[in-house]
C-alpha cells in the first residue's frame, strides 16, 4: 500500500512539473521572438520609428526602413494594399496578406508575406534586400541582420539621360564633396556628373541667390533678407556634415598642442597681442620655451564660410570683438594681417611664414601638417579639434536645430567638446524649374545624407556625421522639394 502511495505521489509530481514546464513554453517563445533586432547596412546601424519582428522565422521590418536604405522610391496604396517599390528600374510589389511578391511583374514566392502590425506596414527584410542586388545574412547569436551593398544594390537611376549639374560654394567641406560626387558619378547610369567648385561660401550663396549654381555649398546660414530675395519660393539649408576649424601655428621650437584661452586668441586677433613670448601666452604654456617673435595674423581674402565659424566664436567668447568686428562670412580684420584665398590658402601660408597662426578647417590642417592650438573649452578643458570633440559639440543638437535648419554649434557647453564647430549646409531651391535637374539633386542628397550619412567618406575626411534626430530632418526637408507643384520625393 505505501509503495502504491509513494509510486502515485511520484506521478503527481512529475505531471505538476510537466504542467509547470508546458506553460512556461509559450512565454519563452514569445520572448525570443520579442528578443531585440539590430540591423546594419555596410557597418552601420540602421534604425526607425518601429522595431523590426520575428514572424515564422522571418525579420519583418517597416517598408521605408529597408526600401530607402538601399536607395529605392516606395509607395502605399491604401486601396490595392500594396507596398511598391522602385530601384534603378527595378519594380517592386507585395501585397499585404498575399505569400507571392512581383519583381519586374514576375511572381515570386514569399516565405513570410508583407503584413500590418500596429498600424505600421511590414515588409520581409531578406526579399526585398536582396530583390534589390544586397546581400543580406541573420546573426542569429547576436540578434543582427547585416545588410552589405553590392554593384548592383548601388546602381541609381535618377534620371533618364545624363545629366550635368553646375554647383560650387564653400571650400570647408570640399574635400568631402569631392570624394562624394566622385562616387556618386560612378553609380548612376546614366551619369549624374556634379561640377562642385570651391569657391568659398560667400560664391556659394551669391551663385544660388542669382541661380547660376543647381544647388550650394556654405558654412554659413542665408539672412533673412538673402532669404526674403527669392520669396515665395525658399531656399532650403540641408545639414550635411559638421566639422571643426583648428587654430593653427608655425612657432620655432615649439610643437603640437600649445594652449590658449578664448580671451587670448580673441587678443591675437584683435592686434593686443602681438609676440609669441606674451606674458599671458607664457603663462598657459610652462615648460615651453616661446620665441620673442612677432605673431603674423592670417586670415581668409575671401568671403568664407570658414570664416564665418570662427568670427561667430570669437563674438560669441569676446564682447569687444562682437562690438568692433563682429561675425560675417568676410569681416574688417584689426591691426595687420596676411590674407589668403580658401582653406588651402591659409593653410599655405601659415606653414611658409615663421611666426604665423591661422584657422582652417580639420581635414586640411591634419593633411598639412601643421601644428594645432589645444583651446579651453567652456567647461575648462585644453581640448584639440577632434571628430570625437566635433561630434560632442552637437549633443543635444536635435532638441536645439529651428525648423529652418539654421543654427550655430560654437562654444557648446560639453565636458569634451571643441568649440570652435560648424554646421555645413547645401542650399537648394525648394520649388524646382528642371524635374529632371530636380530628381538628380534629391537623389543625390538623400543617397549621402540620408541613407549613408556621408559614410564612410566622413570620418575617413576628420568630419562628424549627423545624429541620426537630424537625419529624420533632413528627410522631412527632402520631401518637401518638388517640381510644379509636385514632389520629387514620395
Amino acid at each position: 500500500m505505501m509503495k502504491r502511495k509513494k509510486s502515485f505521489s511520484r506521478a503527481f509530481t512529475l505531471l505538476i512539473c510537466l504542467a509547470i514546464l508546458v506553460s512556461l513554453l509559450p512565454t519563452a517563445a514569445f520572448a525570443q521572438t520579442r528578443r531585440p533586432i539590430s540591423i546594419e547596412f555596410d557597418g552601420r546601424g540602421i534604425t526607425g520609428d518601429v522595431s523590426p519582428i520575428i514572424v515564422g522565422g522571418r525579420t519583418l521590418v517597416p517598408m521605408r526602413v529597408i526600401f530607402e536604405t538601399l536607395g529605392a522610391d516606395v509607395n502605399w496604396n491604401e486601396t490595392t494594399r500594396t507596398v511598391s517599390g522602385r530601384k534603378a528600374g527595378r519594380v517592386i510589389n507585395l501585397v499585404i496578406g498575399n505569400r507571392t511578391a512581383t519583381i519586374d511583374g514576375r511572381s515570386v514566392a514569399l516565405e513570410q508575406p508583407a503584413q500590418i502590425n500596429n498600424g505600421r506596414t511590414l515588409v520581409p527584410l531578406r526579399f526585398v534586400g536582396e530583390a534589390l542586388g544586397a546581400q543580406v545574412e541573420w546573426d542569429s547569436a547576436r540578434a543582427i541582420v547585416r545588410i552589405s551593398s553590392t554593384d548592383a544594390s548601388r546602381r541609381r537611376t535618377p534620371v533618364a539621360e545624363a545629366l550635368r549639374l553646375t554647383t560650387g560654394g564653400a571650400t570647408f567641406p570640399f574635400p568631402l564633396y569631392t570624394r562624394l560626387v566622385t562616387e556618386y558619378r560612378r553609380i548612376t547610369e546614366p551619369a549624374v556628373t556634379i561640377d562642385y567648385a570651391s569657391v568659398g561660401s560667400g560664391a556659394g550663396i551669391r551663385g544660388i541667390l542669382a541661380r547660376t549654381f543647381d544647388f550650394a555649398g556654405t558654412d554659413a546660414q542665408l539672412t533673412d533678407e538673402q532669404m526674403a530675395q527669392v520669396a515665395p519660393n525658399q531656399i532650403l539649408h540641408i545639414p550635411t556634415v559638421m566639422g571643426a576649424v583648428a587654430v593653427t601655428y608655425n612657432v620655432s621650437g615649439v610643437g603640437n598642442g600649445l594652449r590658449l584661452t578664448p580671451d587670448v586668441l580673441a587678443d591675437i586677433y584683435l592686434g593686443v597681442i602681438t609676440r609669441w613670448n606674451d606674458a599671458r601666452i607664457t603663462a598657459l604654456n610652462p615648460g615651453v620655451r616661446l620665441p620673442d617673435q612677432r605673431i603674423t595674423v592670417v586670415r581668409r581674402s575671401d568671403s568664407s564660410g570658414t570664416t564665418f565659424i570662427f568670427t561667430d566664436y570669437l563674438s560669441s567668447i569676446s564682447e569687444r570683438w562682437q562690438r568692433e568686428v563682429g561675425r560675417a562670412t568676410a569681416v574688417r580684420w584689426p591691426g595687420t594681417t596676411v590674407g589668403a584665398h580658401g582653406n588651402a590658402g591659409v593653410a599655405a601660408q601659415v606653414s611658409q611664414l615663421p611666426g604665423a597662426i591661422g584657422y582652417v578647417e580639420l581635414s586640411t590642417a591634419i593633411q598639412s601638417r601643421l601644428n594645432m592650438v589645444q583651446l579651453r573649452n567652456r567647461a575648462g578643458n585644453f581640448v584639440t579639434p577632434t571628430v570625437d570633440g566635433t561630434s560632442a559639440a552637437a549633443a543635444g543638437l536635435v532638441q536645439q536645430m529651428p525648423r529652418d535648419m539654421r543654427m550655430s554649434l560654437v562654444n557648446s557647453p560639453g565636458a569634451e567638446a571643441y568649440p570652435i564647430v560648424g554646421l555645413t549646409w547645401i542650399l537648394v531651391y525648394r520649388d524646382q524649374a528642371d524635374a529632371a535637374k530636380a530628381r538628380a539633386i534629391v537623389d543625390f542628397l538623400r543617397w549621402a545624407v540620408v541613407e549613408r550619412n556621408l559614410e564612410p567618406f566622413a570620418a575617413d575626411l576628420y568630419y562628424a556625421p549627423l545624429p541620426e534626430g537630424v537625419i529624420t530632418r533632413v528627410r522631412e526637408q527632402l520631401e518637401t522639394i518638388n517640381h510644379n507643384g509636385q514632389p520629387i520625393l514620395r
